[in-house]
This record gives C-alpha cells, sequence and structure tokens, in this order.
C-alpha cells in the first residue's frame, strides 16, 4: 500500500507545502526569499528554491524511513542477533542460546513460530550455497529448486530482471509520448548506476562493507544499510531509484518548464477566435438589436448608416498620419459619449466640407500686367 500511495504523494504534496510555508519563508527570511508579486520574475526564483528545499526534504525523510523499515522475519541475521560476517562459530552459540529460550519444550507452544523461524534462519546460513544465495536474493531462495551457486544466480537474476524490463518499459514510453524529455538524460543515467551496481553487489563476493573497508565502520553508524545483507541494499537501490527518478521529474517541471507544443498553440488560437466570435456577437446585440427594436424599417436603415458612417469617420482620423496622435490622446481623457458624438459630428461636417470645397473650381489668374519698355 505504501509503494503505491508514496508516488501519489509525491505528485502533489511538494507543490502544496511550497505555497504553504513561502509566505513565511518571504516574511522571516527576506534576504533569501524578498517580497514580490505572484507571477514575477522574483515570486518564480523563491518558488523555485523554495520547491527544491521541499524536494529535497522529502527524498531525506523517505530515505530515512525506508532505511528503518524491515521486516526481521526476513532478516535472518537480525533474527539470530549476529552480524552479516560471522562465522559458523558464531551462529552455532547464538542459534543454541535462542534454542533455550524459545524451544516449546522449554517457554511453551505459544512461542513454537518464533523457534520455526529461528531455525529456519540457522539452517540456512549454516549451508555455504544458501547463505551466499540468501545474501543476495533474500529469504524466497527457500522456494527455489537449485543445489549450486550458479543455479541460485542465474534464477536470482531471471526475478531480478522484471524491476528493470518494468522501468526500462516506463522510461521508453514517456520518450515515445514526448513527456519528461528534460530529465531524460539523468533518469537513464540514474538507471545505468543502479543496474551496474546491482550485478556487482549479486556477481561479486563483497557488499558495501567489503568495498568500504575500513570506512565501513564509520560510515555504518550513519547508513546502516552498509551493514545489511546485499539483498535489503538492492531493494535499497530500487527504492532510491523510484524516488530520485520522481524528484527528478518534479524538478525539472519547475526549473526546465517544457515549451509550449503546436497543440496547445492551436488551443489558444481556437480560443482567440471563439473570444472574437464572442465579441461579435455581443457587439452585434447591443448596436444592431437595440436600433431594430425601433420597429419602423426606415428609421433603422437611417440609424444603422449614420452609425456606420460614425465608424467610418472615426476610423479614417485614427488612420490618418498627422493627427493619429492627437486622436489617441483624446481618447485617453474621460470625455462623456456626447461630446464624443459632437466631436464626430464636427469632423464629419469638416470632411463634408472639403470634399465640396475640392469640386469648387478656383478662379482665372488675372492677365499679366503689360510691360513698359523705355522710349
Amino acid at each position: 500500500m505504501s509503494s503505491l500511495l508514496s508516488p501519489l504523494l509525491w505528485s502533489f504534496l511538494p507543490a502544496q507545502i511550497t505555497h504553504q510555508i513561502l509566505p513565511y519563508l518571504t516574511q522571516f527570511v527576506p534576504a533569501i526569499f524578498p517580497a514580490a508579486p505572484r507571477g514575477s520574475p522574483t515570486y518564480i526564483r523563491n518558488y523555485r528554491i523554495a520547491f527544491t528545499g521541499v524536494i529535497c526534504t522529502y527524498l531525506a525523510y523517505t530515505f530515512y524511513t525506508n532505511e528503518k523499515d524491515k521486516n526481521i522475519r526476513e532478516d535472518f541475521y537480525g533474527l539470530l542477533g549476529v552480524s552479516t560476517d560471522v562465522d559458523e562459530d558464531g551462529l552455532k552459540k547464538a542459534y543454541r542460546n535462542l534454542s533455550r529460550l524459545y524451544h516449546p519444550d522449554r517457554a511453551g507452544s505459544g512461542n513454537d513460530e518464533i523457534f520455526i523461524l529461528i531455525r529456519r534462519a540457522y539452517e540456512t546460513l549454516s549451508d555455504p550455497v544458501k547463505r551466499y544465495a540468501y545474501d543476495r536474493f533474500g529469504p524466497k531462495i527457500l522456494d527455489w529448486k537449485s543445489a549450486s551457486v550458479r543455479e541460485y544466480i542465474i534464477t536470482g537474476l531471471n526475478h531480478s530482471i522484471g524491476f528493470y524490463l518494468v522501468s526500462g518499459g516506463f522510461m521508453l514510453l514517456l520518450s515515445l509520448l514526448g513527456k519528461a524529455r528534460e530529465g531524460s538524460y539523468w533518469r537513464h543515467t540514474l538507471f545505468c548506476v543502479l543496474l551496474l551496481l546491482e550485478l556487482n553487489l549479486i556477481l561479486s563476493s563483497s557488499s558495501f562493507s567489503d568495498v568500504f573497508g575500513r570506512s565501513a565502520s564509520i560510515l555504518g553508524y550513519i547508513f546502516r544499510i552498509l551493514k545489511e545483507p546485499q539483498f535489503i541494499q538492492i531493494s535499497f537501490l530500487h527504492h532510491i531509484f523510484t524516488t530520485i527518478s520522481i524528484a527528478i521529474n518534479q524538478l525539472t517541471s519547475v526549473w526546465c518548464p517544457s515549451p509550449p507544443s503546436r497543440e496547445d498553440e492551436w488551443l489558444k488560437v481556437l480560443n482567440m477566435s471563439k473570444q472574437l466570435e464572442m465579441e461579435s456577437i455581443s457587439s452585434f446585440q447591443s448596436e444592431v438589436v437595440s436600433l431594430m427594436s425601433t420597429g419602423d424599417p426606415k428609421n433603422i436603415e437611417n440609424l444603422i448608416q449614420h452609425n456606420m458612417q460614425d465608424i467610418l469617420v472615426e476610423r479614417s482620423i485614427s488612420s490618418h498620419p498627422q493627427i493619429r496622435q492627437a486622436y489617441q490622446e483624446a481618447l485617453m481623457k474621460p470625455i462623456s459619449r456626447v461630446l464624443r458624438t459632437q466631436t464626430l459630428n464636427q469632423s464629419r461636417a469638416a470632411l463634408q466640407q472639403l470634399e465640396l470645397a475640392r469640386h469648387i473650381p478656383l478662379p482665372l489668374s488675372p492677365p499679366p500686367s503689360p510691360t513698359i519698355r523705355p522710349n
């Protein structure tokens, strides 16, 4: 249930937390998160930084809880109370001590299940072949019909390949759909690193604690996972890959948003055309339908003609290169509709006078004065 709930929480919880804490960050840490209106570049920067902090905190929390979440029934070493590098004598000693405590003849019939688990853990770890397989693949090897290390490894790799087939198929599906392209490089790199680490843990005879050497004792206090068997470390790596992949998708969606596709642009054009259509319908209803309510067709025709003349005159004035700027400044001033109508009427009369003056012929020029010649 938690494996299904975690991706669901990842999908919306960080964004919700960021929106909730961003006002407090702006109030208490103004040097890092200066106040800015919503949608401004400064606000977007603040949101990105806060969102990254929330993602990193959530990553640390999920890693910590996953590291502590361990089933003691699957950890045979923890069940016997020994370390992963215990020898045969240490196993026998631990088994004898626990048998005295939980054997049904001594502790009663209520501890039968615990004693069966202890005996199964000892029988598995006391066999070198089963112990090798258990360290890498967990207690599920008890159901496998294998007799050698080679057979256990082949069977275990066949079981482990399912995780990579599902993960690789999911990333391929995202690539084919054109989704989350910005973080694909980091996801593929993480996928390859995870595969190499798991193959090293399965095929190599050493675990992380052996690889780190002396540093393992120090790192073990910080990262207890280094002291666990390889199959628990592999399960932890799977969880890391899933969690970080989701975190990469979240961060790239904020820091590197995808440009709008052609479908989005066509949707914008379609919405604009619908908006223009609605505006034209509303203009028609407010201008023409109100004129048609008079009932007199001749009166309607005259009113429409006068309105069209007003529109033509207004467009002629607004497009004239010499008076365009003055006209726009006049429109910005708060004047009444009556004064604007009077101005349009005056402008229409002036244009009519100019049109009439254009057809009036100019008077004839007077004859030239006679030249006076000296005698």
